[in-house]
């Protein structure tokens, strides 16, 4: 039977690892930098697959809490909005080039659920803010939040994705709040003219 406690914190050590050093390391070499001997790893984790599967489903639920909390921290729904692409940068400070490059070469299976599970609970909380400033009167009125939604959550996610994978030498400190700021001018009424 696994420690629950341990197996945490074996994840939260592995997470450490593989956002900056990327995949390809062996199991020993994983060992290694995790202060670990390698028969510890294979007592909580039966394959590197396994491990990764705990990491990426480890880092989904951190950015649903995240993001739940974001969209949900005060009655104001254009700070919530722009405060939930905020906690998106910071989820996603830490992840270097080469981890995502890794990821989407080594194992198209689990960036592709990294990028439709997340970007997917994201896509639903962004279209229930946008209705909710729809009604409220402080989105216009004759938004389309289902399109709005879908394409906010598309263009900003696969933008950052093929930076980050494409160009190891671009810095995405700050994208996704600069992006939200940028299509907040199309969101709200009048704001074209104050920027």
């Amino acid at each position: 039977m696994v420690n629950h406690k341990k197996h945490t914190h074996y994840i939260n050590k592995v997470m450490e690892v593989f956002r900056t050093d990327g995949l390809r390391l062996s199991l020993d070499e994983l060992a290694d930098k995790m202060g670990v001997s390698r028969k510890t790893l294979y007592n909580h984790f039966e394959s590197k697959d396994a491990l990764l599967g705990a990491f990426i489903h480890s880092w989904m639920t951190d950015m649903k809490h995240t993001l739940e909390a974001a969209f949900n921290h005060s009655s104001d729904t254009k700070a919530n909005l722009l405060g939930a692409f905020e906690a998106v940068d910071a989820l996603f400070s830490d992840m270097t080039p080469i981890f995502l490059f890794d990821l989407k070469k080594m194992y198209p299976q689990f960036s592709g659920d990294e990028h439709v599970l997340g970007s997917g609970f994201f896509k639903e909380a962004l279209k229930n803010n946008l209705q909710k400033g729809v009604a409220e009167g402080v989105y216009r009125r004759d938004l389309d939040t289902e399109f709005m939604s879908d394409y906010l959550t598309f263009t900003t996610f696969a933008y950052y994705f093929n930076k980050m994978t494409t160009n190891t030498g671009v810095t995405m400190n700050g994208f996704f709040k600069n992006s939200m700021a940028f299509h907040l001018r199309a969101l709200v009424p009048g704001e074209a003219t104050n920027h």
